[in-house]
């Protein structure tokens, strides 16, 4: 229970910070959504998918744990996506890596016992 408790409270932060780069337009990330051709609704809407995701991750530690699966299902689509998206554009490997770690982080997750 406590590596479970751990990783979604980790996996929260990391994509609350990340959509917050995408919904506020960090500088970074807006390079990243040009070198990626997609559309700035788009790029936020990635966003907003994203901190919704880690609210979800929160909401399902504290009360309903059919929302931490749904969330975590939803991140994990939105990380298959990501890690396509990149291999598409040819983007580093490091990337492609980090977007695969990511998902088997989520994967876990959801098989871990609640």
């Amino acid at each position: 229970m406590t590596l479970t408790i751990a990783l979604s409270i980790v996996l929260a932060l990391l994509f609350a910070a990340t959509g917050a780069g995408k919904l506020f337009g960090a500088k970074t990330s807006l390079e990243a959504r040009d070198h990626f051709r997609m559309s700035g609704t788009l790029w936020r809407t990635i966003g907003a998918l994203e901190w919704a995701g880690a609210a979800g991750l929160i909401v399902g530690l504290i009360t309903w744990e059919w929302i931490a699966h749904a969330a975590t299902v939803g991140l994990g689509l939105l990380m298959v996506g990501a890690t396509v998206t990149r291999l598409r554009y040819d983007s580093k490997p490091s990337g492609v890596v980090v977007d695969l770690v990511l998902l088997a982080l989520l994967i876990m997750l959801l098989f871990l016992d609640r």
